[in-house]
């Protein structure tokens, strides 16, 4: 009885220590556990749109204004550079402060007859003035930003024999012509800064592209 007391004994500390074992070794699940992220370091966050790159805003060149007794030779200087469609034409206001003209004139009847000798001096632009004022019956010639360009007209006039004509002042705004010139590299600009001296009173300037 003792013998299988003790076999009995033997085999119940057997089975404890091997339970005991047993407890000790690693739950398999809990590596799994141990390769996981943390959850509190997890951030959520959405993807920021694409943004467009920026164009770089392209490069304009503004001749003018011109009057429209200048608008037509211009444009024929610009066509000869062959710049296609890169050359726009726009109306733009400007305020004026020098105009030539012949002085107001004893009526109607004078006014015509003076037109008609401008007419064959090969004068292409005038206007009558018909309001009443202290100018009425003048003869505009032309009207300009700048005194030198009024005086370079009316020199031009004179050589034509046109010998009543003057240069005054009269500030008021008109509406011109202007061409644009896109994406002018160094030898356009220089062939532009050559016709702006064939056009008294001419300007060239950077000005903001139209689309």
């Amino acid at each position: 009885m003792r013998v299988i007391f003790f076999l009995l004994l033997l085999a119940n500390v057997a089975v404890a220590g091997y339970a005991w074992y047993a407890s000790r070794q690693a739950n398999p699940d809990a590596g799994l556990v141990d390769q996981q992220l943390n959850a509190d370091r997890i951030r959520i966050t959405t993807a920021r749109p694409m943004v467009p790159a920026v164009r770089p805003k392209a490069a304009c060149l503004e001749w003018g204004s011109f009057g429209a007794g200048d608008v037509k030779p211009a444009q024929t200087a610009l066509d000869a550079l062959q710049l296609g469609n890169r050359v726009t034409a726009h109306d733009v206001q400007v305020l004026v402060g020098f105009w030539v003209y012949v002085p107001p004139l004893n009526g109607k009847a004078e006014v015509d007859r003076k037109v008609a000798e401008l007419r064959k001096l090969g004068v292409q632009e005038y206007y009558a003035v018909d309001a009443p004022g202290p100018m009425h019956n003048a003869i505009s010639l032309g009207i300009f930003k700048t005194e030198d360009a009024a005086n370079k007209y009316l020199d031009s006039l004179q050589q034509k024999g046109v010998r009543s004509a003057r240069v005054g002042s009269r500030e008021h705004r008109v509406t011109q012509t202007a061409f644009l010139v896109r994406d002018p590299d160094v030898a356009l600009t220089a062939k532009l800064a050559e016709l702006r001296l064939q056009f008294p009173g001419s300007e060239l300037k950077a000005a903001e592209c139209t689309p």
